[in-house]
C-alpha cells in the first residue's frame, strides 16, 4: 500500500500546493508590523482617520499573539492620536490600558509619558486632584530615568495646579525645583522667576518677593519677549497691591494692556492674560479677572481662526490625496479579484481531470504491485533454497578439514614406532600418502564445484531477472496508459541493471566482484538502445578506473547509475538533438567518487531533493543511504550529480 501512496503523491497538483503555501505565507506578526508601519506613514501625512484605522486593525492581531510589548506601545500611540484629535475620553482609556501593559513589560520610560499625557487630559477636564496625582507619578518615573525636560515640565504643571488650589507653599516648592532643572533654558528660567515673585507675594513674603523681582527683571531685560514683559508687569502690579499701593498697581496694569494691544502673537498673549486672570482671581478682584478673561477670549478667537484655516487647508489636501489613492487601490483590487477567480477556475478543472486519471491509474497500479509482490516472494524462496545448499557444502568442507587434522595426528603417533617396524611403517606411510593425495584431489574438486555452483547461482539469478524483465515487457504491451508504460519501462531498466551485474559475475573468474568498467559500458549501451539514442549526437564520455567492486557495493551503485543515465537521456536533451553525458568512477583519497553529469537543460528552478516526489530520486537516496554515501546535486549548465562513498568493498572478505 505504501507504494500506491507514493504514486498518488506523484499526481498531486503542484500549483495547488504552491497556492496553499502562498496563502499561509503572511504571518499575523508580519501583518501587524505592516499595519503599524502604514499607520505611522499616515500619521506623518496628518491623515489621522486612516492612521487610526490601521492601528485599530493591528491591535487585535497583537492581542491574538499575546504580544504585550508591542501592544502597550501601540495603545500609547493610539492614545496620542485620540489626544491630537481632542477625543480626550478615548485617549484616557487607551493611556490607562497602555500603562498596565508597559509597566508589565518593563517599559517604564513610556509609562512616565503616558502618566504625563493622562495628567494633561485631567487638566482639560478640570480634575485637579487626579491631575496632581498623575503628574506626581510621572515625575517619579522621569526622575528615575533622569529625564530632565520631562521632570521640569511635571514640576511646572504641579506648581500651576497647586497655585490654582491656593496651596502656595507647594506651588513655590515645585516652581523652584523647575527653576533648578531649567539649566540653559532661558524661557523656562524667566517664567519660573516671574512665577516665584507672584507666589511669594501671595505668601505675604514681600521682602523675598522684591529680591525675586530683581532677578526676574534681569532675565526679562536679556530677552525681547513681550509676553514675559506682560507677565512681569502683572507680577509687579500684584506686588503693589500687596503693599496697598493701588496707584502703582494701576500703572503697571495699564502698561501691560498697552503691550498686549501691540502683540502680534495671539498664543503668547493668551498665556500672559491667563496669568493676569489667575492673579486677579486670587486677589479676589473679580472685575479685573473678568476683564483679563474677556481679552483672553478675543485672542483665543484670533488664534482659533488662524488654526482652523491652516487645518482646513491641510485636511483638504490630505483628503484629495487619500481619495486618489483609494480609487487606485479599488481598481487594483478589482483586477486582483478577477485574476484570482480565473486562477481558481483553472485549478479546479485541472484538479478534476487529474483526479479522474488518478483513479484509473491507481487500480491498474495496485494489480501490478500485487503481481510484483508475488514474484518477489518466489524469488526470496529460491534465494533461501540456494543459501541452504551453500550452507550444506560448507558443512561438508569443514568435515573434510577435520578429517585431515585427525589423519595428521595419527601420522605423528606412528612416527614413534621402533626401527623394527620400519618396513611396515614405510608401507603405511606410502598408503597414507596415497590417501592424502586422494583427499586433496577431492578438496580441489569440491572447491571447483563450489565456484561452478556460485557461477550457476549468478547465472540463474540473471536468467530469473531476464524472465521478470520479459514479463514486465509483455505486461506493458497490454497497457494503453502512457504513464503506466513509462513506470513499467523504468522497472525493466532497473531489473536489467541488476541482471548485468550477475552476468558479469558468472562470466568473470571472480564470483564475488564486478569489473565496473565492463559493467558500465554494457549498462550505458543498453540504455542508449532502449531509449533509441543516436550515439553520434548524444555522446557518452567515460572515465572509469580499473576497479573490481564487491557485489555489496556494485549492486546499489549500478542502480544509481541506471537512474542517473536514464534521467539524463529522458529529460536533459528535450528539444535538442545533440549533447554529452560524462560518467566518472574513481578513487578520490579514501573515498570512491561516482559522478554523472550532462550539458542539458538542468533541473527545475525550485527543485529540492528532500521535497521531490520522483521515485527515481527516491531510489537514488535509498541506495546512497545503503552505501552510507554523500549525495550532491548541482544544476549549472546542466545537471551534475556526485556520490561520495567512504566505505566500499573491492573484493570479498574472508
Amino acid at each position: 500500500m505504501w507504494r500506491i501512496l507514493l504514486c498518488l503523491c506523484w499526481f498531486i497538483p503542484l500549483d495547488l500546493i504552491h497556492a496553499q503555501v502562498n496563502s499561509n505565507s503572511t504571518l499575523p506578526a508580519d501583518r501587524a508590523g505592516t499595519l503599524i508601519g502604514e499607520g505611522q506613514a499616515f500619521l506623518q501625512k496628518r491623515d489621522y482617520v486612516n492612521a487610526l484605522k490601521s492601528f485599530d486593525q493591528a491591535k487585535p492581531l497583537l492581542e491574538q499573539q499575546n504580544d504585550e510589548y508591542r501592544l502597550g506601545r501601540l495603545l500609547k500611540q493610539i492614545g496620542d492620536l485620540y489626544s491630537a484629535r481632542t477625543y480626550f475620553r478615548q485617549s484616557a482609556e487607551h493611556y490607562r490600558d497602555a500603562i498596565t501593559l508597559l509597566r508589565k513589560t518593563g517599559q517604564l520610560e513610556l509609562v512616565g509619558d503616558c502618566l504625563e499625557s493622562l495628567a494633561n487630559i485631567n487638566v482639560n477636564f478640570g480634575y485637579s486632584a487626579q491631575a496632581i496625582a498623575n503628574y506626581t507619578r510621572a515625575l517619579s518615573v522621569k526622575t528615575r530615568f533622569n529625564d530632565t525636560k520631562g521632570m521640569m515640565q511635571c514640576q511646572l504643571m504641579l506648581s500651576k495646579l497647586y497655585f490654582s488650589d491656593k496651596n502656595y507653599e507647594l506651588a513655590l516648592s515645585h516652581n523652584r525645583e523647575a527653576q533648578q532643572l531649567a539649566g540653559n533654558d532661558w524661557a523656562t528660567e524667566t517664567n519660573t522667576a516671574i512665577q516665584e515673585v507672584v507666589i511669594l507675594t501671595f505668601l505675604d513674603k514681600i521682602g523675598e518677593a522684591e529680591q525675586a523681582l530683581k532677578k526676574a527683571e534681569r532675565l526679562v531685560a536679556k530677552q525681547n519677549n513681550p509676553t514675559n514683559s506682560v507677565k512681569l508687569l502683572s507680577a509687579m502690579a500684584n506686588l503693589c497691591l500687596a503693599k496697598k499701593d493701588k496707584a502703582c498697581a494701576k500703572l503697571y496694569v495699564d502698561s501691560a494692556k498697552v503691550l498686549l494691544r501691540g502683540s502680534q502673537n495671539p498664543e503668547l498673549a493668551v498665556e500672559a492674560l491667563s496669568q493676569m486672570a489667575e492673579i486677579n482671581k486670587n486677589n479676589e478682584d473679580y472685575e479685573a479677572a473678568f476683564e483679563a478673561m474677556v481679552w483672553m477670549d478675543r485672542y483665543k478667537d484670533v488664534f482659533r481662526t488662524e488654526n482652523i484655516e491652516r487645518i482646513s487647508a491641510e485636511i483638504n489636501e490630505a483628503a484629495g490625496a487619500a481619495l486618489r489613492e483609494k480609487e487606485i487601490e479599488s481598481l487594483n483590487l478589482a483586477n486582483r479579484l478577477n485574476e484570482s477567480q480565473l486562477s481558481k477556475e483553472k485549478q479546479l478543472r485541472l484538479a478534476l481531470l487529474r483526479e479522474s486519471l488518478l483513479k484509473d491509474s491507481a487500480y491498474a497500479n495496485q494489480a501490478r504491485f500485487l503481481a510484483a509482490l508475488e514474484n518477489e516472494s518466489k524469488l526470496r524462496d529460491a534465494q533461501l533454497a540456494r543459501e541452504k545448499e551453500l550452507s550444506q557444502s560448507l558443512s561438508r568442507e569443514n568435515a573434510l578439514k577435520q578429517q585431515l587434522l585427525n589423519d595428521e595426528r595419527r601420522n605423528r603417533n606412528l612416527l614413534f614406532l621402533g626401527l623394527a617396524a620400519m618396513v611396515l611403517l614405510g608401507a603405511v606411510i606410502y598408503l597414507q600418502y596415497r590417501k592424502q593425495h586422494t583427499n586433496n584431489s577431492i578438496i580441489r574438486k569440491q572447491s571447483e564445484e563450489l565456484a561452478v555452483l556460485n557461477r550457476e547461482i549468478h547465472h540463474r539469478v540473471k536468467n530469473n531477472l531476464q524472465v521478470i524483465s520479459s514479463m514486465l515487457d509483455l505486461q506493458s504491451q497490454s497497457l494503453h496508459d502512457a504513464n503506466a508504460k513509462a513506470v513499467i519501462k523504468e522497472a525493466i531498466l532497473r531489473v536489467q541493471a541488476m541482471a548485468f551485474i550477475h552476468q558479469n559475475l558468472y562470466q568473470d573468474e571472480a564470483v564475488s566482484t564486478v569489473n565496473m568498467n565492463e559493467y558500465i559500458q554494457i549498462l550505458s549501451d543498453h540504455l542508449f538502445k532502449t531509449y533509441n539514442i543516436n550515439a553520434d549526437k548524444i555522446q557518452l564520455h567515460t572515465q572509469i578506473e580499473s576497479l573490481k567492486l564487491h557485489t555489496d557495493t556494485a549492486i546499489p551503485l549500478g542502480m544509481v547509475l541506471n537512474e542517473l543515465i536514464s534521467n539524463a537521456l529522458k529529460y536533459a536533451f528535450k528539444n535538442r538533438e545533440e549533447g554529452a553525458i560524462w560518467v566518472i568512477l574513481k578513487k578520490n583519497s579514501q573515498e570512491l567518487l561516482l559522478q554523472v553529469k550532462d550539458d542539458g537543460v538542468g533541473l527545475p528552478q525550485h527543485f529540492q531533493l528532500e521535497n521531490t516526489s520522483s521515485f527515481g530520486y527516491e531510489v537514488i537516496q535509498a541506495m546512497a543511504q545503503k552505501l552510507r554515501a554523500r549525495l550532491n546535486i548541482e544544476s549549472n549548465n546542466g545537471t551534475n550529480v556526485q556520490l561520495l562513498i567512504s566505505k566500499f568493498k573491492t573484493s570479498a572478505k574472508p
